[in-house]
C-alpha cells in the first residue's frame, strides 16, 4: 500500500494523467493499427526501450569510470532525442504557451528541455555495480499507445520498474513519458513542474529555467 491507496491504484491514477496529457496531441495515423506482431509483442517498440536502456547502463559505467558529467551528456542526449518524442511531450508539459509561441522561442525551449531531461539522467544514474535493465514486458495503452516494462535489477535488492509510454511515428516507436517505480507520471511532474514559470514569463522563462538547472547539474555554466 501507498498510504490508503494500493499501488494499482496509483498506476491507474499515473496512467490516467499521461493518457490525459497525450490527448493534447493529434493521434497518429498509424494508432488504429499499431506495428506489432502476431504473438503480440512488439520489436519496434522494445528496440526503442532497448537502445535507451543501453545508453543508461553506459552511464552508469561511465560515471563510474570518473568520466566528467559533460563528457557523459554529449554521448547520452543523441540518444535521448531519437527515443523520446520530446517535442509531444514538450507540447503537453508546456500546454498552452508552447504552441502560442512563435517557431524561434520553441526551437529554443525544445532545446533547453532536451538538454535539461539529459542532465537529469546523467544525474539520476551515476553509479555502476553490476546492474541490469531488463524488458519484462508491454501492454496495449488507450489511444494506441503502448506500455513497456523494463526493471532496474539491482543485487541484493528489490528491482526498480520503469514504465515507458509510446506513441507510434510513422514505422517506429518513440516515448512520451516514463512512469517510474510504475506508478509517477515523469510527463504529469514536469507539467505542473513548469506552469508557475510560464505564467510568470511564458516560453522564454521556462527556457531560462531549463538551462540553469542543467547547467547547476552539471556542475556549474
Amino acid at each position: 500500500m501507498i498510504g490508503s491507496i494500493s499501488r494499482r491504484a496509483w498506476m491507474r491514477a499515473a496512467l490516467a494523467l499521461a493518457v490525459l496529457a497525450a490527448g493534447l496531441l493529434p493521434v497518429p495515423a498509424v494508432a488504429q493499427q499499431a506495428p506489432g506482431t502476431a504473438a503480440g509483442t512488439t520489436p519496434g517498440a522494445r528496440a526503442t526501450v532497448a537502445r535507451l536502456n543501453e545508453a543508461i547502463l553506459s552511464l552508469m559505467r561511465e560515471a563510474a569510470g570518473r568520466e566528467p558529467a559533460r563528457a557523459r551528456l554529449q554521448r547520452f542526449l543523441p540518444v535521448m532525442l531519437d527515443t523520446f518524442d520530446l517535442e509531444a511531450a514538450l507540447r503537453v508539459a508546456a500546454a498552452p504557451y508552447f504552441d502560442q509561441s512563435a517557431e524561434p522561442e520553441k526551437r529554443q525551449a525544445l532545446d533547453a528541455f532536451a538538454r535539461r531531461s539529459a542532465a537529469q539522467y546523467v544525474d539520476r544514474f551515476d553509479s555502476y555495480d553490476g546492474q541490469r535493465l531488463e524488458i519484462v514486458g508491454e501492454r496495449p495503452a488507450p489511444r494506441g499507445m503502448l506500455l513497456v516494462d523494463t526493471d532496474l535489477v539491482r543485487a541484493g535488492k528489490t528491482p526498480v520498474r520503469l514504465s515507458y509510454l509510446l506513441r507510434p511515428e510513422g514505422d517506429r516507436w518513440r516515448i512520451l513519458d516514463v512512469l517510474a517505480k510504475g506508478t509517477v507520471s515523469q510527463l504529469a511532474t514536469q507539467r505542473s513542474e513548469f506552469q508557475n514559470t510560464l505564467r510568470g514569463g511564458g516560453l522564454a522563462a521556462l527556457t531560462r529555467d531549463l538551462n540553469s538547472n542543467a547547467d547547476r547539474i552539471l556542475g556549474g555554466a
